[in-house]
């Protein structure tokens, strides 16, 4: 899986008779299916992946899964492929076009003295291969979501670029199409880099083991349900937007245009994203310290802590076992010290809060983003290129500040060291 739109697919595509659990790990982009074998078969299980477009294999319960990323490792390099070939094809349009334009602004966008979006015939053939080339590797997705009845991004990225193709801006449909090819490059790299990251930190590879049983953050929680209202809200907005102001100005091509932009801006990639990545960065540089968090749930209680004494965080939900304390608070433990020192117990308050606050910031970013470029989209003032831009850049952004936690344990370590 390369971003939550995959997961989500995943889920309904995996909602059978007989498939126990799903554990969904957007870091590592794989999700573990635990599944009654006396009513489902693992074939079964298989086949309902395979029509959504993703690989999958087995493996037995208990099982480490190691670094199994080579297997699909052909469908990013395919995609990259497709994507130089769309950027290809759009210079050639470009520099087509800039043969018989005034400017090179005109030989873009393809503006006639009249308004009208001239285009030289050759050019858009141009850009017609670009926008095919960018979209090609997310077609089969695309279509696997429309068989779901879902609006995850293939779609909404693919009915852009073809409304703006549609009207005649072949050079934004173009732009849409390469832009989203390079953001799905962009976002695969991004979080490869997490996936390593983590695996250089804790010497292997990320998997279910470290994530079984875990108690998800809250944060993650309402996120998840936040996004499930807000793409049909926005797509509905887009619709909306379409549909309403031409009815008083007669504009239908200009809000037809807008209206491409809520499409792109429907898509929830960078908020889903941003938890996430920033939990697991956070417990691995706590595991690489010593401390030992059960789940994104317990990180978020202890960042509460008035203190950082094992009663002030009993107060805020989190029961603290200390390896060389006999005193353990009743309950359930969400946290284990391997270490018994005063300046671990700091280290966990004080690394919690930071996480929080991280976490805020990844999700102010995301809504941030998409608030500024749906009110741009409203008044004409941001193109439908750029709204793609942004969006990959936030997603992108999300994930390098998130990895910033990482950085918690070298500091640690470097100080216990000396």
């Amino acid at each position: 899986m390369d971003c939550a739109d995959e997961a989500a697919l995943i889920r309904q595509a995996l909602a059978l008779d007989g498939v126990v659990a799903l554990n969904f790990d957007l870091v590592g982009r794989r999700v573990d299916v635990t599944f009654d074998e006396a009513s489902i078969a693992a074939a079964a299980i298989l086949e309902a992946v395979a029509g959504t477009g993703l690989a999958a294999h087995t493996h037995a319960a208990g099982d480490v899964v190691g670094d199994d990323h080579h297997r699909h490792g052909h469908h990013h390099d395919t995609a990259r492929w497709w994507a130089i070939v769309s950027l290809a094809a759009f210079l050639a349009g470009w520099m087509m076009d800039g043969l018989v334009a005034h400017s090179w602004s005109e030989a873009l966008f393809g503006l006639g003295e009249d308004g009208a979006h001239e285009h030289h015939p050759l050019a858009a053939a141009g850009y017609a291969v670009s926008a095919v080339a960018g979209l090609w590797p997310m077609l089969p997705r695309a279509f696997a979501s429309l068989r779901y009845r879902r609006l995850d991004m293939h779609v909404l990225v693919c009915l852009s670029a073809i409304g703006a193709a549609a009207i005649g801006q072949w050079a934004e449909a173009a732009a849409v199409a390469f832009l989203f090819a390079l953001a799905h490059l962009m976002e695969a790299w991004s979080i490869e880099r997490a996936r390593h990251a983590v695996a250089d930190l804790v010497g292997h590879e990320p998997g279910w083991d470290e994530d079984r049983g875990h108690e998800a953050a809250p944060a993650e929680r309402w996120i998840e349900k936040f996004a499930a209202i807000y793409t049909p809200v926005v797509t509905l907005a887009a619709v909306a937007v379409v549909l309403l102001p031409p009815l008083v100005d007669g504009r239908w091509e200009t809000w037809f245009y807008r209206g491409l932009i809520f499409l792109v801006l429907a898509c929830p990639c960078a908020l889903v994203i941003s938890t996430p990545v920033t939990v697991v960065a956070a417990l691995t540089s706590a595991a690489r310290r010593g401390v030992l968090f059960k789940g994104g749930a317990p990180l978020e209680r202890a960042a509460q802590a008035s203190s950082a004494t094992v009663a002030a965080l009993a107060a805020a939900g989190v029961n603290v076992r200390c390896r060389t304390s006999p005193v353990v608070p009743a309950g359930p433990v969400d946290v284990v010290l391997t270490c018994d020192h005063r300046e671990d117990l700091e280290f966990l308050v004080s690394h919690a809060r930071r996480a929080v606050r991280v976490i805020r910031q990844n999700v102010t970013l995301a809504l941030a983003t998409k608030a500024a470029f749906l009110v741009s989209a409203v008044f004409g003032v941001a193109p439908l290129w750029l709204a793609v831009l942004a969006d990959t850049g936030a997603t992108v952004a999300v994930t390098l500040n998130g990895l910033r936690l990482l950085q918690a344990s070298a500091a640690a370590k470097g100080s216990t060291e000396a």
